[in-house]
């Protein structure tokens, strides 16, 4: 006698499912990206941003990773300083106040992909004159079938000026 035709539909959706739990089980989690102690030194004037490079893809990277933020934390010795973070498509940067030189493209990394090539730049600007320590950069992002934020690149410390 031949089983009912949703007992086959269950039987086949729970052969999937143990399918799919299997291959991402397989998979793992996803491997660390690089990072640096180093600390990219960079100063700039106030109400100047400067844009520090804290992480780049060199052509040794053959990971994709399909980016859902960067998140950056600094310490500071005045809570007057603005950090965003940026994708900077197909280049790559040290310090810089115009960043349009070494990055022919500079996109919000949201929802965008990163790879070998890219860098994550951040804008750092203060409106009073101080010293911010900035970590390394999390990349909250998707590789394969998993999701994760892993620390990368190195960290900087800004020093903002005196006008």
């Amino acid at each position: 006698m031949a089983p009912p035709p949703k007992a086959l539909l269950v039987g086949g959706v729970v052969l999937l499912v143990t399918a799919a739990v299997l291959a991402w089980w397989r998979t793992g989690a996803p491997e660390a990206l690089p990072t640096s102690e180093d600390l990219v030194p960079a100063s700039t004037k106030v109400g100047s941003p400067v844009y520090v490079g804290v992480f780049t893809a060199g052509s040794e990277f053959t990971r994709t990773l399909h980016l859902s933020g960067v998140k950056v934390h600094a310490t500071s010795n005045t809570s007057q300083v603005t950090l965003t973070p940026h994708l900077c498509r197909g280049g790559s940067l040290g310090v810089t106040t115009e960043p349009e030189v070494f990055c022919p493209e500079l996109l919000d990394p949201e929802g965008q992909t990163f790879g070998s090539g890219d860098g994550i730049v951040v804008e750092v600007a203060g409106s009073v004159p101080g010293v911010a320590v900035i970590d390394p950069v999390r990349l909250a992002f998707r590789e394969n079938l998993h999701w994760a934020t892993l620390p990368a690149g190195t960290g900087a410390v800004v020093q903002i000026l005196p006008r």
